[in-house]
């Protein structure tokens, strides 16, 4: 099994697949638009308005067509559920509440069984005022037709706008970095968020305990929509987008709706060079290992094993040389390279070789509780950023051969902050495996073409 293949299984390749390490996701019968062609082409008021501050989850209203009024109410918000006594009720005088007829009650339900006894027969039946029956069936009234919506129609074209007094100081966001984002999305016309379908794309972080990390380019025809939102925009800013089926598969590949347009809310946190690498200037340990690392530090490495190194019949970590930077820790989001060769000589994956840059990778300590290869990046918590280190995992039966894997540990992505007495857990909804649980959703779209590389 590809390693990849068994981050995949660990729960860590939901984020992993999300850099493209290998391959690219993109239908190469679509030509990607260019990133730089993003303006708003509508007036203001037929845009959505959000509300709340940066940092905060947002809330959505969209503009009414003339003449429309926003849609009424739920029943459950305006009306006592069952069992349940309305506050009218509750206030008024015991002496006004009628005391049941029985004897009527019984009379009316005799009248009611007796009319549909006799609708049943078909003898009486008559369609509702203003419907046709059905050819052949006097019974059944034609089906209502569905309201149409109040709000007016979405735009045909991307929209990107910087909400007023939301622009932040950071540098514009390049095409082709990664960048850290707070999202939320929204099909247009609904108030309450897209049910998040795939680990590979959230839809709604704001809650969770690590924000969304992707590399910002227009080849990558799920998220292109996402792109174009963002490039240019300052770092810090809060953006709101308007994306139309046009723009990518991103609806499609969320669950909804392919021709759904799609509106969404965006925090700008983090901008991450694609060229960003480890330390070079890292302390090297001096440790002896079996396999042979190539490349110095702060560069591209890959790592060969001499032919009378034998397979490791458990998990090891070797650091071969020590970063200055954060301590990783359990439910960490970090950046890595990394590039990992079987004792067949196979070369697995190569995070170097890809044009993505680093990738984003969430660590968790040991989710089987067992150090086994399927728990290969746990292995990074407690080391520092910057570090490199040498990670061996042994084969299982014949499913997979032992590996050897070279990692560059190369930045720390900053977590929300979810406030001292969370521990993240609200996570798990967008796509966060909780410890100790696989992935539930469908395999990727992304995920055929990028175990095999």
């Amino acid at each position: 099994m590809r390693l990849v293949a068994k981050l995949a299984a660990a729960g860590i390749a939901a984020s992993l697949f999300l850099a493209g390490c290998s391959g690219d996701p993109d239908d190469s019968s679509a030509s990607p638009s260019p990133l730089a062609e993003v303006g708003v082409s509508v007036d203001a008021k037929d845009l959505p308005t959000l509300t709340g501050a940066y940092g905060e989850a947002p809330t959505i209203a969209y503009p009414l067509r003339p003449g429309q009024s926003s849609p009424s109410p739920t029943p459950s918000e305006e009306t006592p559920a069952e069992g349940e006594v309305s506050l009218e009720e509750e206030t008024a005088g015991t002496e006004e509440i009628p005391v049941p007829d029985e004897t009527a009650a019984e009379e009316t339900t005799a009248e009611a069984t007796t009319a549909e006894a006799t609708t049943a027969e078909g003898e009486e039946a008559n369609p509702a005022e203003g419907e046709t029956p059905a050819d052949g069936d006097t019974d059944s009234p034609a089906p209502s037709p569905s309201p149409e919506s109040p709000y007016v129609k979405p735009p045909s074209s991307l929209q990107a706008q910087v909400l007023e007094g939301m622009e932040g100081t950071g540098e514009p966001v390049k095409a082709d970095n990664l960048v850290s984002i707070n999202l939320a999305i929204w099909e247009w016309g609904e108030t309450e968020t897209v049910a998040s379908y795939s680990a590979y794309m959230p839809t709604n972080t704001f809650a969770s305990a690590n924000p969304f990390v992707f590399a910002v380019r227009a080849d990558d025809a799920y998220r292109v929509g996402l792109a174009r939102v963002i490039v240019g925009h300052k770092v810090g800013s809060r953006v709101m987008g308007v994306i139309p089926p046009s723009e990518g598969s991103l609806a499609q590949y969320l669950g909804v709706d392919e021709g759904s347009t799609l509106v969404v809310a965006i925090d700008i946190l983090e901008q991450f060079d694609k060229n960003l690498e480890a330390q070079a200037d890292a302390k090297p340990t001096d440790a002896k290992v079996g396999p042979k690392i190539n490349g110095a530090l702060g560069g591209p490495a890959t790592v060969t094993i001499p032919a009378d190194v034998p397979a490791p019949e458990e998990i090891s970590t070797t650091v071969i040389a020590t970063g200055t930077g954060a301590e990783v820790k359990d439910g960490d989001q970090i950046l890595v390279h990394f590039s990992s060769t079987d004792w067949a000589g196979t070369n697995d994956t190569d995070t170097w070789k890809s044009e993505r840059g680093p990738t984003p990778v969430t660590i968790t300590a040991d989710p089987y509780g067992d150090g086994s290869v399927l728990s290969a990046f746990s292995q990074l918590v407690g080391k520092t950023v910057g570090s490199r280190l040498l990670i061996l995992t042994p084969g299982k039966e014949s499913a997979y051969l032992a590996e050897a894997i070279v990692v560059d540990i190369v930045a720390l992505v900053q977590p929300n902050d979810l406030g001292e007495d969370s521990d993240g857990a609200e996570g798990t909804e967008d796509g966060d495996a909780a410890d100790g649980e696989e992935p539930t959703d469908p395999p990727s779209p992304e995920e055929s073409t990028q175990t095999d590389e």
